[in-house]
């Protein structure tokens, strides 16, 4: 069985090969939505999106044929705010990498310039609820929640 470690060490990895990477280009899914497909020897990862402003999506990670972790997530950028670069500042965030108690996606805390991102998580790989902010100054103009964790340990 993948323990908990590894299913961690391997979405940060597929992290850093997904969203954070600003050269990835998602494919249309022909429901309306895009998606990415990476893999790397037995793992397999997919992210998959609905929407522009807000969105919302899913995060599945395989190991063989057996899915084993899945992510549901929803978020948007505050009306008014120029959403290109709230997201290529999330990017940067996201390149950090988890730090701390988070266990997904970016760092407790990373900032830059004006823009500071706060990522709050409760929990561990196995089952936790995430929630991520960023401020322009005290202003919060970005604002995202993840639930998710293991699945398939008992079928």
């Amino acid at each position: 069985m993948e323990s908990l470690e590894e299913i961690q060490n391997i979405l940060r990895k597929f992290n850093e090969m997904g969203y954070a990477d600003t050269n990835v280009k998602y494919e249309d899914n022909g429901k309306n939505g895009k998606i990415l497909t990476r893999q790397d020897g037995e793992w397999k990862y997919e992210d998959e999106y609905y929407g522009g402003e807000p969105y919302s999506g899913n995060e599945t990670l395989w190991y063989g044929d057996k899915d084993v972790f899945r992510c549901v997530y929803w978020g948007k950028v505050v009306e008014g705010i120029n959403f290109s670069d709230i997201y290529d500042f999330l990017r940067k965030a996201l390149k950090a990498g988890p730090s701390g108690a988070c266990v997904h996606r970016g760092p407790e805390s990373y900032s830059e310039g004006d823009l500071v991102y706060k990522n709050s998580c409760t929990g561990n790989i196995g089952e936790f609820v995430q929630t991520e902010r960023i401020f322009k100054g005290d202003k919060e103009v970005y604002i995202a929640y993840f639930i998710g964790g293991r699945v398939n340990v008992k079928k």
